[in-house]
């Protein structure tokens, strides 16, 4: 079988507006033909304020070994930034997706992250004056996006990913990478 290992880092989060600490909770979606060996397929980051320049830095490690039998479904990261306030309360401020590289060697990657935006003035009070957002109820939508186009959205900021991939023998299902 065909061996997929990804070593990296989720490295930190850029330009959310959200003065509150921020964490981000991830998962790795695989289609039936992929296999997890090793490592966790979800977790969390710790939570960590934004500094001067509203950048998070989170340094969390990932280590993930998949086997697969072919390379439909190919792996893809989904990510959810939340906010923690003083309250101890949680709400989710930002999705996000990218497929995980198909290339071996290092990748660096950012992911634009969105949100679905207040559309009436009642969410937009809320929102402002007591905080949390709109939740996805599908998590499809995150990461296939073709029912996103049904939602209004709003641009929240970026993670930064920091990626290296390992193949071994996917020759066998003719895939060559140079």
């Amino acid at each position: 079988m065909a061996e997929f290992h990804i070593l990296g880092q989720i490295l930190s989060v850029h330009n959310f507006r959200d003065t509150h600490s921020l964490f981000c909770r991830y998962s790795i979606q695989a289609g039936p033909n992929w296999t997890l060996i090793s490592g966790s397929s979800e977790g969390q980051t710790l939570a960590g304020q934004p500094n001067q320049e509203n950048i998070v830095y989170w340094s969390h490690p990932i280590d993930i070994h998949y086997v697969a039998k072919g390379i439909q479904g190919w792996p893809k990261l989904i990510f959810q930034v939340s906010c923690l306030d003083s309250l101890s309360r949680t709400w989710v401020v930002g999705y996000g997706s990218c497929v995980v590289p198909a290339a071996p060697g290092h990748h660096s990657i950012r992911v634009a992250c969105w949100a679905p935006a207040p559309t009436t003035l009642t969410d937009k009070l809320r929102q402002t004056f007591l905080g949390g957002s709109h939740n996805v109820a599908n998590i499809d939508v995150i990461s296939f996006g073709s029912d996103r186009f049904k939602l209004t959205t709003q641009s929240k900021g970026d993670i930064e990913l920091s990626l290296d991939i390992i193949l071994r023998n996917f020759s066998q299902f003719g895939v060559e990478y140079k």
